[in-house]
């Protein structure tokens, strides 16, 4: 059965990314009153589009980056650079308090972040500092073509010429800290927001019980202040997705093209995912 709480999300109008005020206000309420997988699953229940409800548990992921972050705020975690083929490699810098180089995806750069935070060298150290969206010596760089998933969230590049960090946050040793645990955190808030969203689409989202029991096995089983996956969080997660691919496949023609366009976006991460198992499997013998 699904819960009242739930029922009570589907009643309420949409909300999406076209109108970021309202949904901005409406995830800060749910993140001062639900629990990060809650919020994320009633954020999807309540969006429009998979772009809708990707935004919302993203940016309850964030969390997990910054308890602190303001639940009005929106923030985003920049990490990649172009060609970067390991994190040894990375060219960003900070010094003194300042940061240079360049990131190649940050969403929604150019409008609605508040806070980008950035994983860059400090010497011989990877760390996480923030700056202010805007920032003097933070430039948003003119977008490639628009990216084929959840194009709605525009991806931008930015450059940073000795753009001050904010004094309030830092992260030493932001690979183990930040960047490795973050990619479990969003698989699972983006999942959760995908599978509310994909309820609301239903023609039969009352009877989709099999779908709320996993979605409900995977958000019991979730802890912010995890460091990534253990075993069970991963069987929970991968027994989500196939029902969720199942029930999506019935969904109607408007939400299907939704669905199959945005859908890579869970499909992305299978190969790291697949890596996490082996190296799980092989520490429980």
């Amino acid at each position: 059965m699904m819960p009242d709480l739930w029922v009570q999300a589907l009643s309420l109008p949409a909300l999406s990314v076209t109108t970021p005020y309202t949904l901005r206000m409406n995830l800060a309420r749910l993140l001062r009153t639900s629990e990060p997988a809650e919020a994320a699953i009633i954020s999807g229940l309540r969006s429009d589009i998979p772009a809708s409800a990707f935004l919302a548990g993203y940016q309850v992921a964030m969390r997990a980056v910054d308890s602190s972050l303001s639940p009005e705020q929106w923030a985003c975690l920049c990490v990649s650079e172009k060609g970067l083929r390991s994190l040894s490699e990375m060219s960003t810098c900070i010094d003194n308090g300042v940061i240079s180089g360049r990131k190649s995806h940050a969403m929604l750069a150019d409008s609605g972040m508040d806070w980008l935070y950035i994983i860059a060298r400090d010497q011989s150290d990877l760390v996480c500092r923030r700056v202010k969206a805007g920032e003097q010596g933070v430039s948003v760089l003119p977008s490639d073509p628009a990216q084929p998933v959840v194009p709605e969230l525009a991806h931008h590049a930015l450059e940073f010429n000795e753009a001050h960090v904010d004094s309030h946050f830092h992260c030493a040793d932001a690979h183990n800290e930040i960047n490795k645990p973050f990619r479990y955190h969003e698989d699972v808030m983006t999942i959760l927001a995908f599978s509310g969203w994909c309820l609301r689409m239903s023609d039969s989202a009352s009877d989709q019980s099999k779908l709320v029991t996993v979605m409900q096995a995977l958000a019991g089983g979730y802890r912010m202040s995890s460091k990534g996956y253990c075993l069970e969080q991963l069987n929970a997660f991968e027994a989500l997705a196939e029902e969720l691919m199942t029930v999506a496949a019935a969904l109607p023609a408007a939400a299907a093209d939704y669905w199959q366009r945005d859908r890579r976006l869970l499909v992305m991460g299978q190969k790291a995912r697949s890596i996490i198992r082996q190296r799980l499997e092989l520490s429980a013998h």
